[in-house]
């Protein structure tokens, strides 16, 4: 996995929809449900849920990092720090002390590492673009975050069952993804999907379905975007 990338769901006929084509899940490989926001087509899988853009429109990876290379989440900013923490203090429950938490997708500024660190985790970061060293890779993890992750990976199926199998034995998954609104008229209107490198959107539905399909326990699903998926001990 050299950034987010996999291989893309496809394209196929499909005469019988309003529109001539419709787009494998990316996350279940089912046949998803094309519709079109202005003029940029989307799929929704009507198996787990899982809604993806045009696989033409996802960003190359130069794009990508230079998009994120953008992003100003500084830890010296307190109201960031303090959503982060939100969140970490949701998880943290479920983290033996001083256990191991790998900080997957961690961005060019680590924020969710350096917080966990403080806290007195060992933490290991891996980013792509920003922390390429795949050592993680080697080891079994007491906790795998994803923080603002999710909704970047391009075949989310091929990530998910990687992390799946570095979790140790009670291991949680940690998501933060927004989830997405369940009309179209709102997704339409929704800004967490114009971020151009936001190129698949979770329901609260699609993170049960996740923990079903990888053999987890789900913990906790909770708008508006957190969810904790645990191993069996």
């Amino acid at each position: 996995m050299s950034s987010w990338r996999g291989s893309c769901g496809a394209l196929v006929p499909r005469r019988a929809s309003g529109l001539d084509w419709v787009m494998r899940c990316r996350l279940c490989d089912s046949a998803s449900e094309p519709f079109i926001i202005g003029t940029t087509p989307y799929a929704e899988c009507p198996v787990c849920g899982y809604i993806q853009i045009d696989e033409a429109r996802i960003p190359s990876p130069e794009a990508e990092r230079t998009r994120y290379a953008l992003h100003q989440n500084s830890p010296g900013d307190a109201g960031y720090t303090g959503w982060i923490g939100s969140y970490l203090d949701m998880i943290e429950p479920w983290i033996p002390p001083g256990g191991t938490i790998l900080d997957f997708g961690s961005g060019p500024e680590p924020v969710p590492a350096r917080l966990l660190t403080g806290r007195g985790y060992r933490v290991s970061a891996y980013d792509p673009f920003f922390a390429p060293d795949t050592a993680w890779r080697s080891e079994r993890w007491q906790a795998i975050l994803l923080h603002e992750v999710a909704e970047h990976l391009a075949h989310p199926s091929a990530v998910l069952s990687e992390l799946r199998d570095l979790l140790a034995p009670g291991g949680v998954l940690c998501i933060r993804t927004r989830f997405a609104p369940r009309s179209r008229e709102e997704f339409g209107r929704w800004w967490y999907r114009m971020d151009s490198t936001h190129v698949g959107f979770y329901t609260e539905e699609t993170l049960r379905w996740i923990a079903r399909r990888w053999r987890l326990e789900a913990l906790l699903v909770e708008a508006p975007d957190a969810a904790i998926l645990r191993a069996a001990p």
